[in-house]
């Protein structure tokens, strides 16, 4: 005859295997699951400060080659806008009243290349001075070399005068403005060329409370050129980071 402890297991000791398999199995799947969050959480925020340097250091880069005083900020603090330089040099007309063309050394050692609707413009010192109907800036038709090492020849539309030269007889020329914009949650890049066709709006990053991030602009004074400062506020999963930036704009009239 079978003794009872070969018998096999009773029920009340089947129910607190039961119990304890659960207890164990909830603590484990609880273990990974605090895991799995904690790597996703370091993961979402890692890629969220990513995005932030990226459109940081995207915005300072771009800024610091715009020309002179064609800094513009428009919907409520939102967008920023300027002209990026294409070439940059130094004229060396004598005067500048009916003119046909600005004869100077450019600054990059490469061969200027002649683009549609590239516009000249000589001392900017408001945006007014941007627009076409205004005497410091012209629409450039061709580039031909001059007579030395580097010279070039920058044809006009037509016979033209400048109001006011530079002081250091700086000019530049630009053929669009790219505009960065704060819309929705997003961070935007645009250009819109001379003649007005703007491109597709590229995304730069994401996340972004617009209510809290904006640009600002100092403009130029005597002592220094201008300032541009912008703030960025990036939500995500109940975590903000605030980013705060100022790059002073370098090139003079």
């Amino acid at each position: 005859m079978q003794s009872r402890r070969a018998q096999g297991f009773t029920l009340i000791e089947l129910i607190m295997v039961m119990v304890v398999m659960a207890i164990i199995t909830i603590g484990i799947g609880r273990f990974v699951s605090l895991g799995t969050e904690g790597y996703l959480q370091t993961r979402d925020r890692e890629q969220l400060q990513s995005q932030a340097r990226f459109a940081v250091e995207r915005v300072a880069r771009e800024l610091r080659n715009a020309v002179p005083n064609s800094l513009e900020i428009t919907n409520n603090s939102q967008c920023l806008s300027f002209k990026p330089i294409q070439y940059g040099g130094d004229y060396i007309n004598q005067s500048l009243t009916d003119i046909t063309a600005i004869i100077g050394f450019v600054a990059q050692t490469a061969a200027p290349i002649f683009q549609s609707y590239m516009q000249l413009v000589i001392n900017p010192q408001k945006l007014q001075d941007f627009e076409l109907n205004n005497h410091q800036v012209a629409t450039v038709t061709a580039i031909n070399i001059g007579t030395e090492t580097n010279q070039w020849q920058f044809e006009l539309d037509g016979q033209h005068r400048f109001d006011s030269g530079s002081l250091a007889q700086r000019f530049y020329t630009y053929t669009h403005s790219v505009k960065f914009c704060i819309e929705g949650n997003s961070l935007t890049r645009t250009t819109i060329d001379n003649a007005g066709t703007q491109s597709q709006p590229v995304l730069l990053s994401q996340y972004l409370d617009s209510s809290l991030s904006m640009f600002t602009v100092d403009n130029a004074a005597l002592a220094r050129n201008a300032l541009v400062a912008w703030q960025f506020t990036f939500t995500r999963n109940g975590e903000s980071s605030r980013y705060n930036h100022t790059v002073q704009v370098m090139n003079a009239p």
